[in-house]
């Protein structure tokens, strides 16, 4: 049995239980406040089963529905706030209409009693928020936050039978109080609910875990467009990338990483749409490792103190910027090359001018596969190695 279909049979016994004990502690003392009280809980056992159906439910793929139901459970989560409305509803209307009151003898069981069924709703109503919180259920966490207005209906009906006893009566004033979180509670549960059935996007924190998880990938050139939202428990993603690519199943395939990745990192991730488009590059960035003298080809990759960067229009090869860039990791004692490597993919470098061999090491595998075109020379002389590489017409745009 699933955790969530697990904790909704257990929070329709739990609310039986307390049916059953108002019920018992009614007939005994002749309360109508616990009488209402115990009619308030049989009306939780009735939402415990909608929230168990709609979780069944919203499972379920049909012709008609591919995507799912989903979004049951946010119905459902939105008729248990009106269930929660409806109970601060009662409260007012059993304080103030000056029920009829404990007979005197009963007192003691009548408090015992209603402590009793308080401590056992604020435990269940921890242990279900948990397991909502944990499953990603919004239904789940409706019908605890429920089961805790529960628990002040009957602090309300306590502090009624402790009043009584020491000669006060302040059930009127608490029941304010609770009837203020009662509403509050309500309020928010179905404007969460509301939100996802209009569709609205994820929160914050999730659509930038989603941004960071996709700029990551070196392949990655813009985000054009994200979309996403709830349905449920359950998230969908809609993602529009302009990738760093020129053959489609290559972008296909980055695609899928991507996929994968959000649906690792993020939870219930039901479904993630990605469409791409290739670059479009009216120039490309040509780089090459130099030595000291800012002049020569450096024999290694990883240890050139500079790199020179020469930006070419690509109808007519002719050049815009050139600067030379001291290279950041030149001192590093490992893997200096494949951080060099990935430092020029975010330089947007297309093409990499060296002397050195990269094919079979780690910084070629990384500029290899983001489709960084690698020209090895046997010229020292960076100016003269430009020179042939733009007359060659070997750089692709």
């Amino acid at each position: 049995m699933q955790p969530d279909v697990k904790t909704a049979w257990l929070s329709i016994l739990t609310n039986v239980l307390l049916v059953m004990i108002k019920a018992l502690l009614a007939a005994a003392t002749g309360s109508l406040a616990i009488k209402a009280d115990a009619v308030h809980s049989l009306t939780d056992v009735l939402s415990s089963f909608a929230i168990l159906l709609g979780i069944k439910i919203s499972k379920r793929r049909t012709r008609a529905f591919p995507y799912g139901l989903y979004k049951l459970e946010n119905l459902v989560a939105l008729g248990t706030s009106l269930l929660i409305f409806l109970a601060g509803y009662e409260i007012i209307k059993d304080v103030f209409a000056n029920a009829s009151p404990l007979v005197a003898g009963q007192m003691p069981l009548a408090v015992g009693g209603i402590a009793l069924t308080i401590i056992i709703t604020w435990l269940f109503s921890r242990y279900e928020l948990k397991k909502g919180e944990e499953t990603g259920s919004p239904s789940l966490v409706a019908d605890a936050r429920h089961i805790w207005t529960d628990m002040l209906s009957s602090l309300v009906i306590l502090l009624s039978l402790l009043g009584n006893m020491i000669g006060f009566a302040l059930d009127r004033y608490a029941a304010l109080i609770v009837v203020a979180f009662i509403g509050r509670t309500a309020l928010l549960i179905a404007l969460d609910a509301v939100r996802v059935l209009l569709d609205a996007s994820l929160d914050p924190e999730s659509l930038e875990s989603i941004r960071r998880i996709v700029t990551n990938d070196p392949h990655v050139v813009t985000i054009n467009q994200l979309r996403a939202r709830n349905a449920g428990r359950y998230k969908f993603v809609e993602l529009d990338l302009t990738l760093r690519v020129k053959e489609l199943e290559k972008g296909h395939r980055i695609s899928e990483e991507i996929k994968r990745s959000i649906k690792a990192e993020l939870q219930h991730v039901d479904h993630v749409q990605i469409h791409y488009e290739p670059q479009q590059k009216d120039h490309f960035i040509v780089a090459m490792p130099l030595s000291a003298d800012r002049r020569t080809l450096s024999e290694h990759f990883g240890e050139a103190p500079f790199f020179r960067m020469v930006t070419l229009l690509a109808r007519t090869g002719d050049v815009t910027l050139d600067a030379v860039t001291a290279n950041p990791f030149c001192d590093e004692e490992k893997a200096k090359g494949i951080k060099v490597a990935n430092w020029l993919l975010t330089q947007g470098v297309d093409s990499l001018l060296v002397r050195e061999q990269l094919a079979g090491k780690g910084p070629g595998y990384v500029l290899g596969n983001a489709e960084v075109t690698i020209e090895v020379t046997r010229q020292s002389d960076a100016e003269v190695a430009l020179s042939n590489l733009r007359e060659s017409g070997s750089q692709e745009s």
